[in-house]
């Protein structure tokens, strides 16, 4: 005669673990969908302003951080000269509307190829502009060096360095504070 090899341990866990199910589908009317069902929202875009010259030992912070639900922090000084260097900028959290970070997103990958040039006076930071994509191929990453500087530029540089500070103030300009 062939024994079970199923104890009286294993029939308790398992009444258990049909206990904590049915507990389940009372609490929540049904059953218990995994975490991994509804993702948390991930990082879309982030600008940061790397600072420069007497501000380069500041640790760099992002100034604006958007995520895939719209729900967005906003750090106003992360970039500021008065800020000292090793205090962390305020964080203001808000959204901003996905529209919005679409059109950017879309005029971003048109400005993906340009040439935003390397002044010479280039002791002035750099500013960052990074959306990121579903997957690698379609992320876009944009740096301005020196954002203050223009000498040794192109006149063509110089207009896509104003189209780039253009996204950044939009993105910016459409941060709507949590009340």
């Amino acid at each position: 005669m062939m024994r079970s090899s199923f104890t009286t341990r294993d029939r308790s866990r398992t009444r258990g673990g049909a206990v904590v199910f049915a507990c389940a589908l009372a609490v929540f009317g049904g059953p218990v969908t995994a975490a991994a069902d509804d993702p948390a929202p991930t990082l879309s875009v982030a600008l940061t302003t790397i600072p420069g010259g007497a501000r380069a030992d500041a640790t760099p912070a992002p100034t604006l951080l958007v995520y895939s639900d719209g729900h967005a922090v906003h750090s106003p000084d992360a970039a500021d000269p008065k800020r000292p260097a090793d205090k962390a900028p305020k964080q203001h959290k808000g959204n901003i509307s996905l529209d919005v970070v679409r059109a950017v997103a879309a005029d971003a990958n048109k400005l993906g190829a340009a040439d935003l040039g390397m002044p010479k006076d280039s002791g002035g930071g750099s500013t960052l502009l990074d959306f990121l994509g579903d997957t690698p191929d379609q992320d876009v990453h944009l740096v301005m060096y020196s954002p203050g500087g223009t000498e040794g530029l192109t006149d063509a540089q110089k207009a896509d360095r104003t189209r780039f500070t253009e996204l950044c103030k939009k993105l910016v300009d459409a941060f709507k504070a949590d009340r």
